[in-house]
């Protein structure tokens, strides 16, 4: 039985400016990245505060999830956005899972910042449940967490300067 044929259900095609300003730390005035363990850089913060993920960055959508037979299980990603032709959680799930993943490398907000942003982007998108996933991060964003940690494979993650 195949549990998983690929860990990732999406990679980026290109680089995903996001539409939202952060707040810079101090020490990194000119805007910094955020790689990973292996020095994959996936994350950059300009020095207006504007994050940026980059191509090829990859996650697996609204969490959790997993596959059996070639059928993906777990929590939905939506129905295609009528503009974009992506799962109207695509985009949210996007920014939610990079922010989660840095959160302890000295990515300069708090998960209750990420969760709204999580928000913001389910409704910027239409997606109509919305609030339920909200709910479910904000309940379940911790546990989460260890889940894509685990996933991801990494013991940490780091913040350069730009």
């Amino acid at each position: 039985m195949n549990i998983c044929s690929v860990k990732w259900l999406y990679v980026l095609e290109k680089d995903y400016e996001v539409d939202i300003a952060l707040p810079l730390p101090e020490n990194f005035p000119n805007g910094c990245a955020f790689e990973d363990r292996n020095g994959n850089r996936w994350l950059e913060i300009n020095a207006e505060g504007k994050p940026k993920i980059l191509k090829k960055y990859a996650w697996d959508g609204c969490t959790p999830k997993f596959a059996i037979w070639d059928i993906v299980i777990g929590t939905p990603d939506g129905i295609p956005h009528e503009q974009t032709l992506r799962p109207k959680a695509y985009f949210a799930s996007l920014v939610h899972d990079v922010f989660y993943q840095f959160l302890d490398a000295g990515l300069p907000i708090k998960r209750r910042v990420a969760d709204q942003h999580f928000l913001h982007f389910l409704k910027r998108d239409q997606f109509a449940p919305r609030w339920v996933y909200y709910v479910a991060v904000r309940m379940f964003g911790c546990l989460f967490r260890l889940f894509t940690r685990w996933k991801r494979e990494y013991k940490g993650s780091k913040v350069v300067p730009i």
